[in-house]
C-alpha cells in the first residue's frame, strides 16, 4: 500500500497552516487546515547534527551521532480584531473571526493532536502537521507563546517552536 503524504493546497502566495491527520500509514482523516490570517514575520528551520567532543591523552576525539530534530521557530501576529458594529475592538474582539482562529491553533497546541476522555486519558494520538511553502512538516510543538502588545492592540502577536520529526519538501 502507497503512503498518501497530505499537502496543502497551492496558492500564488505563502500561506502557512497547521493540521492534525489521524495515522500516517492508514488512510488519513484529516480536519480542515487552520490557515493563518496574516503569513510569519519569520519561519526557520535550525538543522543540528549530534556531536561529541572529549579530549584523550594525545587528542581530541569527535564522534558524530547523526542528526537532531530539525526545529522550525516562527514568529506571527493574528489579523485585526474587528467587530461588524463597532470596527477594531478589544472589548469584543471573543467574536471575531481572527480571535477563533487563534483559539483554534492554541487548541491544537494545548493538545498535541492527542484526543482525551472525560478523565484525561489519551484516547487516540494524530500528528500534527504544518504545512509552509512546499514543505510538509510532521512533529509536536515545544512551546508556544502569545502576548498583546500596546503598540497594537487589536491583535496577538505570537512564536512557537515546532520539533520536525518527519518531513518532506519540494515543488
Amino acid at each position: 500500500m502507497s503512503v498518501r503524504i497530505p499537502v496543502a493546497p497551492k496558492y500564488e502566495t505563502r500561506r502557512l497552516a497547521i493540521n492534525i491527520i489521524e495515522d500516517f500509514y492508514e488512510p488519513t482523516v484529516m480536519l480542515p487546515p487552520l490557515y493563518f490570517h496574516i503569513n510569519p514575520q519569520n519561519f526557520n528551520i535550525n538543522y543540528a547534527k549530534k556531536i561529541n567532543r572529549y579530549q584523550t591523552f594525545n587528542a581530541y576525539v569527535e564522534e558524530y551521532w547523526g542528526d537532531e530534530l530539525d526545529t522550525i521557530t516562527c514568529n506571527a501576529s493574528t489579523g485585526a480584531f474587528i467587530s461588524e458594529d463597532l470596527g477594531l475592538d478589544t472589548i469584543g474582539r471573543s467574536k471575531t473571526d481572527p480571535y477563533f482562529k487563534f483559539k483554534d491553533i492554541l487548541d491544537v497546541y494545548r493538545n498535541n493532536g492527542c484526543i482525551y476522555d472525560a478523565k484525561g486519558r489519551v484516547l487516540r494520538k494524530g500528528k500534527v502537521v504544518v504545512f509552509f511553502d512546499p514543505g510538509t512538516y510532521f512533529g509536536y510543538f515545544e512551546n508556544f507563546t502569545y502576548s498583546e502588545s500596546g503598540d497594537s492592540p487589536f491583535k496577538f502577536i505570537f512564536s512557537f517552536s515546532f520539533k520536525v520529526q518527519k518531513s518532506y519538501t519540494g515543488v
